[in-house]
């Protein structure tokens, strides 16, 4: 995995990864909050397998990108759109983890003719809907709250946190996966997994927590699109026993946006990217699924 930089129009530098084969149909990865470039489910051995090439960018304020004093949403698409021109990519697919799905979504609505499809995992839906933190986490509930009623409280809670994070990052993903069901555990219990996830956290807060408090405000919010207006596939997968977004939002976005697909995975929960990553990624791409024999590939090595 090689780190690469771009210079965006506004001066800002938004910093990227890429793994796979570079001549194959591009994807681009919103990761999770927190969450960084250095977000990948499987060995570079399996996209390049898939004929697949996953960008991954850092959002603004996370890793190496530098942060994004207007709207890190909203103007998100557009920097997705400038990655893409510098590449010299016209079309590509959208994945996305977790929160990171906001921000997939926002794509769909403000850049359809440049996506082929749009998949997301464990995605979020909006907060301001009746009922919507019901069967949440305790620690997701006060993230959500504190991000919409008293933002700098959150980034004092965060800034303080952070240095322990980034000196003992498997500390923190062991904690946030307390009390997660057996199929998220038994992933976390790979010792490659752990690591990874680590990593990725590690260097989420490299530069400080500005990327990760934008996202829990973002979480928290109003988006400012409206998902009614969507034109482009999405596909929605949600694991029954997600103990970190419940069921109960991808049951809700697969209602309100035009022709998206919910596929309810049964005895799974948040992580079961890790799973499905082989088709979920041919589903961005808009590529013809594999025979299932193909499909599932191994992921991080144990």
């Amino acid at each position: 995995m090689v780190d690469c930089f771009v210079k965006l129009r506004d001066g800002r530098r938004l910093a990227y990864s890429e793994l796979g084969d570079p001549d194959g149909m591009p994807i681009f990865h919103q990761h999770g909050m927190p969450g960084s470039r250095l977000e990948h489910e499987a060995e570079p051995e399996l996209y390049r397998s898939l004929g697949v090439r996953v960008i991954t960018p850092d959002r603004p304020g996370y890793g190496l990108s530098d942060p994004d004093p207007h709207s890190p949403l909203l103007d998100w698409p557009s920097d997705i759109e400038e990655l893409a021109d510098h590449l010299g990519i016209s079309r590509f697919g959208i994945s996305g983890l977790s929160g990171g799905g906001i921000y997939a979504l926002a794509c769909a609505a403000a850049i359809p003719e440049r996506l082929t499809d749009v998949v997301v995992t464990g995605c979020p839906g909006p907060m301001q809907r009746s009922g919507a933190k019901t069967g949440m986490r305790f620690m997701t509930r006060a993230g959500v709250w504190l991000g919409a009623r008293t933002p700098w409280l959150l980034e004092a809670g965060a800034t303080f946190v952070s240095p322990v994070v980034r000196r003992f990052p498997e500390f923190f993903v062991d904690h946030f996966h307390e009390g997660v069901p057996p199929a998220d555990r038994r992933w976390l219990s790979m010792p490659s997994v752990n690591r990874q996830a680590a990593d990725t956290v590690r260097e989420a807060f490299r530069s400080g927590v500005w990327g990760y408090v934008q996202d829990i405000q973002v979480l928290a919010r109003a988006w400012g699109f409206t998902l009614e207006d969507i034109r482009v596939p999405v596909h929605l997968w949600h694991g029954n026993e997600d103990a970190v977004i419940p069921l109960h939002h991808g049951r809700y976005l697969a209602s309100v946006i035009p022709g998206a697909t919910l596929r309810i995975c049964p005895g799974e929960g948040h992580m079961l990217m890790w799973n499905h990553l082989s088709e979920i990624l041919i589903e961005a791409a808009g590529m013809p699924s594999q025979p299932e024999s193909q499909r599932r590939l191994p992921a991080l090595h144990s």
